[in-house]
């Protein structure tokens, strides 16, 4: 996790951003990110979608599915 979180913010640097922080952190992976996003007063988040089909979302869920229905912001689900 913490590679992942430090090549994204490597990139992120790269494209010209320059307030970059990572985070990476164990748990549910719906609800720690809803309760990261009200700890630090977040605005948006920004989630990837698997590209599930209905009836497989609908039987697994979903994270993006639960943390748009949870956050306490504005969410934005990319395909």
């Amino acid at each position: 996790a913490k590679d992942v979180a430090e090549k994204g913010k490597a990139y992120a640097r790269q494209q010209g951003v320059e307030k970059v922080r990572a985070f990476y952190m164990g748990g549910g992976p719906a609800r720690t990110i809803v309760k990261f996003s009200d700890d630090h007063d977040i605005d948006l988040i920004v989630l990837g979608s698997r590209g599930l089909s209905d009836s497989e979302g609908y039987l697994l869920g979903s994270v993006s599915h639960k943390v748009s229905q949870n956050a306490p912001c504005t969410c934005m689900t990319v395909k």
